[in-house]
């Protein structure tokens, strides 16, 4: 099977946090299937109004350029630029049986070349822009693209139940089929942790570029814990560290909490693995890859119960605490706290490894692809 993959995100050199979910569901797709990805950049062409350019990395990828003209052709750009890189791939030898698009963004070129190849078009959803909690909203015209990507489409991937819910709710028509999130098990495992004296350590990870992550609540909880021994290793960055950052100095946690920056997945591997207690305060969220890294590293989490979380998260695994308070979350860090003996790490890793490596994740996107392209061919 040859799965031409289309996505909006994608990690560069210069931006190397942008779209891992997506690589990972590529990479999990590569252990059954031969994948190609197409990365759909808007940025200036080289020459022209559009361009393709090789991407170095583990799987085959180009960087779809196109320029930003003014509407209807920024419009024609986008989708002209994956056909021009579809045909490159064909004198190249390579003809996909399933076009498979990330974001309803690129299933709407991913539409037109599945229409234009003859191939079933699956699109995975990830964005929580379409949950209810989430305070913003799409555009009307952006909202007509995604029902039409909805409606559309041989199969939709939501990640989660729950976005599955809201997608059901945008178009009830929509074939929709949940797979997960994907964790490369060969980078996130359990390992020897070292001895400490009398230091717990909590782990939570993220982009710090808006409030949904919580790390405010967070900090705040840290602050009516104040138990010894406690720390916090936070790991991320964007425009709101510096608030986090200013937060932690106010209520008197320098000391207690170290803001990490930006860290490589083995990097944030090895925290995981020394660490006593992932924390993940969110105030919304779809099914956090930061969560099944966490899990598939043998470390036990006390989450915030919003959007896909309960569904990853058991009482085996961890504990769920009620959103939006700082005192709740507070309470769910000591319950957790007093539970680390009862955790079984290496049950933890495993389940995780069941459910989500790359290897299980990718026997489920391998059926999806059977069947969508058996379904055309009926």
């Amino acid at each position: 099977m040859k799965v031409l993959f289309l996505t909006t995100n994608w990690p560069t050199e210069d931006s190397p946090v942008n779209g891992i979910f997506v690589q990972e569901h590529a990479r999990a797709a590569a252990q059954h299937a031969e994948v190609a990805v197409l990365y759909l950049e808007r940025a200036p062409a080289e020459r022209g109004a559009v361009d393709v350019v090789p991407l170095p990395g583990e799987l085959p990828a180009w960087r779809v350029r196109y320029r930003r003209l003014g509407r209807p052709a920024s419009y024609a750009a986008f989708l002209a630029g994956p056909l021009t890189a579809y045909r490159k791939l064909r004198r190249g030898g390579f003809e996909p049986d399933v076009v498979h698009a990330n974001s309803f963004l690129s299933a709407l070129p991913a539409l037109l070349l599945g229409r234009i190849a003859r191939v079933p078009v699956v699109y995975t959803e990830h964005w929580t822009i379409f949950l209810p909690e989430n305070p913003s909203r799409l555009s009307a015209p952006m909202l007509r693209g995604a029902r039409l990507a909805l409606r559309h489409a041989d199969a939709v991937l939501p990640v989660s139940d729950h976005l599955g819910a809201a997608l059901r709710r945008l178009a009830p028509g929509a074939r929709l089929r949940v797979v997960p999130n994907a964790v490369d098990e060969h980078v996130f495992h359990p390992g020897r942790r070292e001895q400490r004296d009398g230091t717990t350590r909590l782990l939570t990870a993220g982009l710090l570029d808006s409030d949904a992550k919580g790390v405010d609540l967070l900090l705040e909880a840290l602050a009516l814990l104040r138990e010894p021994g406690l720390r916090l290793d936070v790991v991320g960055d964007g425009a709101k560290r510096v608030d986090y950052e200013a937060l932690s100095r106010r209520l008197r946690l320098e000391q207690v909490v170290t803001f990490h920056g930006l860290k490589s997945k083995p990097q944030l591997a090895q925290l995981m693995r020394e660490a006593d207690l992932f924390v993940l305060a969110s105030r919304y969220e779809n099914s956090p890859c930061v969560l099944l890294e966490a899990m598939a590293s043998g470390l036990p989490v006390a989450a915030a119960r919003v959007g896909g979380v309960p569904e990853v998260v058991d009482d085996r695994a961890g504990v769920l605490v009620e959103p939006g308070e700082p005192a709740r979350f507070a309470a769910g860090i000591s319950a957790a706290l007093a539970r680390l003996d009862a955790f079984e790490r290496e049950g933890i890793a495993r389940r995780a490894r069941e459910r989500y490596g790359l290897q299980a994740v990718g026997r489920q996107l391998a059926e999806v692809y059977a069947e969508v392209v058996a379904r055309r061919t009926r």
